[in-house]
């Protein structure tokens, strides 16, 4: 297809006006993310420094002590860990300290293992 020089020259303009559009969008939608990222890290200041202690402070103030006025309310104690948490722990120890004992077997030099070649 045979396209006359004007027509090349309107096409080229139009192929150069989309190519600099394009890198202004490219530009505007970095602009934006850069914002959007600064306005979250914004938000993170605020909410960590004015929001978090109020919060913090109204829950000690308001909702701590009504709850204490609750009956049967309490605390949960933290766990303690039972008689089978220790026999586990002894079990596991003593199979690491199997396992040790065989590497340490293994990797060991012995001298009696080694076998001279006999020359014929």
């Amino acid at each position: 297809m045979d396209i006359s020089r004007r027509r090349e020259r309107q096409l080229h303009k139009l192929q150069d006006s989309w190519q600099g559009l394009w890198a202004k969008q490219r530009d505007l939608l970095e602009e934006a993310g850069d914002l959007m990222r600064e306005a979250g890290n914004q938000a993170a200041d605020i909410t960590r420094e004015e929001v978090y202690p109020k919060a913090r402070a109204t829950v000690s103030r308001v909702v701590a002590p009504a709850l204490d006025r609750i009956p049967g309310w309490k605390k949960e104690p933290e766990p303690r860990l039972g008689a089978g948490a220790y026999t586990l722990m002894v079990v596991g120890a003593v199979a690491l300290a199997g396992v040790a004992y065989a590497v340490w077997q293994t990797l060991r030099a012995d001298e009696d293992l080694w076998v001279e070649d006999e020359e014929l």
